[in-house]
């Protein structure tokens, strides 16, 4: 890890200045989604509802995904693969005959469009529970998780945004505010099985196929991971929310954990339409003046200051050796200015390494 964070540092010290955009808004603004190859075979191309999709299929789709006609001699059926097939493995999310009812199963299903309106209307992240089929379980899960949630909308708070930094302009979408939200994704729903095998990841995870479990979702449509929700309590929750809540150092999206999945959604008109309605909501509403506040790069929580740090993403749970996230109770205050870029390349550090996790 010490080697990592070094080459990183090596990399990043010309910089000056560090984005304080949380890392949700700042891949919501930035971090187009990567696409998914479908495969298609001679065959299935001679279908009518398939040839026409294959026919209007280009730059303009609001769905991230590319299509690559078989030849005759190609043998297996078609299928959809991850973005990066090449580099990561993996499954496939699936394969099969294409149909009219199976190309609108892969590119959009009811959990998927609702995960996007939420996200336009300012959801940070949209915390999805794969239910199990065990009512007590899945249940259970999901007080624990909603309940969490609810806590830290409370008393988590948005990173101080330097307005005179270039790096830290926002782009067009909703107000920028605490909002997290829980999306349930019933067992054996044969229109989310592709999204679930999307969400799950290219790699099998022996752990997601017994219980319910659980991801997080942002961005343009990334999970920033996949982890069983036996075990994964208060302080893996509290992990993701304040790594995609703190201010993004690490700005190159492959850097980062996670994956993306096959959303259909133009991004660029709705993040403009949610711009324009946050504009005129704040014309109706009266604010008094205060001087501003400068705050450090962190989280606050009750006065005390969590530095944000990125979830273990290979088992969902922070191991013993790992540094836990910790709170500065009765500390003298911090000398930010010394020790800002020193925390800005550890958590830049952290990034790369798990982005190379992820990739390998």
């Amino acid at each position: 890890m010490l080697v990592v964070i070094g080459m990183v540092m090596g990399l990043v010290t010309s910089s000056t200045q560090a984005c304080s955009i949380p890392v949700f808004r700042y891949a919501l603004d930035r971090w187009s989604a990567d696409a998914f190859t479908l495969e298609v075979t001679a065959y299935d191309a001679k279908d009518e509802a398939v040839s026409k999709f294959l026919r209007n299929l280009g730059t303009s789709s609001p769905m991230n995904v590319t299509a690559k006609r078989l030849t005759a001699e190609a043998t297996g059926p078609s299928r959809l693969l991850f973005p990066h097939a090449d580099e990561v493995g993996g499954d496939y999310p699936w394969s099969g005959g294409l149909t009219a009812e199976t190309l609108g199963q892969i590119t959009n299903s009811p959990a998927r469009a609702e995960i996007v309106r939420r996200i336009v209307s300012g959801d940070n992240m949209v915390w999805v529970l794969v239910e199990s089929g065990d009512k007590a379980a899945d249940d259970a899960a999901a007080e624990s998780l909603q309940k969490r949630l609810k806590y830290l909308e409370q008393v988590a708070e948005i990173p101080f945004i330097d307005p005179s930094d270039p790096t830290s302009k926002l782009g067009p979408g909703p107000k920028l505010e605490v909002k997290f939200s829980m999306l349930r994704v019933a067992h054996g729903d044969a229109r989310e099985s592709v999204f679930v095998k999307m969400l799950a990841g290219a790699k099998k995870n022996p752990e997601l196929e017994t219980g319910p479990w659980l991801s997080a979702v942002f961005g343009r449509g990334r999970a920033l991971g996949a982890w069983s929700a036996k075990g994964f309590g208060k302080e893996q929750i509290d992990e993701v929310c304040l790594f995609l809540m703190g201010a993004c150092s690490c700005q190159v999206k492959n850097l980062n954990p996670g994956w993306d999945l096959l959303l259909t959604a133009d991004w660029d008109a709705e993040l403009r339409k949610a711009d324009k309605l946050a504009k005129e909501s704040d014309k109706h509403v009266s604010v008094t003046a205060k001087e501003p506040v400068a705050e450090p790069e962190s989280v606050t929580f009750k006065g005390e200051r969590i530095q944000p740090k990125a979830p273990s993403l290979a088992s969902g749970i922070v191991s013993e050796e790992e540094e836990e996230v910790g709170t500065n109770k009765g500390a003298s205050p911090v000398n930010w200015a010394l020790f800002g870029g020193v925390g800005v390349l550890f958590v830049a550090g952290i990034c790369f390494w798990f982005g190379a996790q992820s990739r390998r």
